[in-house]
């Protein structure tokens, strides 16, 4: 059906048919001299356009792409298909929870081997620190005998000594 056709089936100058289909951009066939070629389906879409247009609507606030309707699925498959989607979201939980599992795992065996590790640097720094101390002791013992032996001995005064000193000027 060519423009002119289209108009006159609707009402419309041809002009407005042509903008319509600009505006909304309505796909349709055009011949060799660009002229546009519309179909049944192109007519049912215009009328809705003028019906809605003679309501009071603006271009637009028309919308052509309407829902139809969505396609209903067979209960039980749709069943069928929930109860292998819950069965694939099971698997994945045991297998997230396996994985969180074997985490925590690896995690306290490196805990464990780095306390093991720290507890012969511990041992080691003990051993180190008894025999500074056994050095220290031997040390100290032995710069103690060294004082004594260099110390000034008393002299042992008779008692007259000591008389004499009282009357010392």
């Amino acid at each position: 059906m060519k423009t002119k056709e289209m108009s006159e089936a609707i009402g419309v100058n041809p002009t407005t048919i042509q903008r319509w289909t600009k505006y909304f951009k309505i796909d349709c066939d055009v011949t060799e001299q660009g002229h546009f070629l519309y179909t049944e389906k192109h007519l049912q879409l215009f009328k809705k356009i003028k019906r809605e247009l003679d309501e009071g609507k603006r271009m637009k606030d028309i919308n052509l792409n309407e829902r139809q309707g969505v396609p209903s699925v067979p209960t039980k498959q749709y069943e069928a298909k929930l109860e292998k989607m819950l069965v694939q979201v099971d698997a994945l939980e045991e297998k997230l929870a396996t994985k969180a599992d074997d985490v925590v795992s690896y995690q306290l065996l490196k805990h464990r081997s780095e306390l093991d590790e720290m507890m012969k640097l511990v041992g080691t720094l003990e051993d180190r620190l008894s025999l500074i101390e056994k050095r220290m002791m031997s040390h100290h013992h032995q710069e103690k005998q060294v004082v004594n032996e260099h110390a000034p001995k008393k002299v042992k005064r008779g008692p007259w000594r000591s008389f004499m000193n009282l009357f010392a000027f």
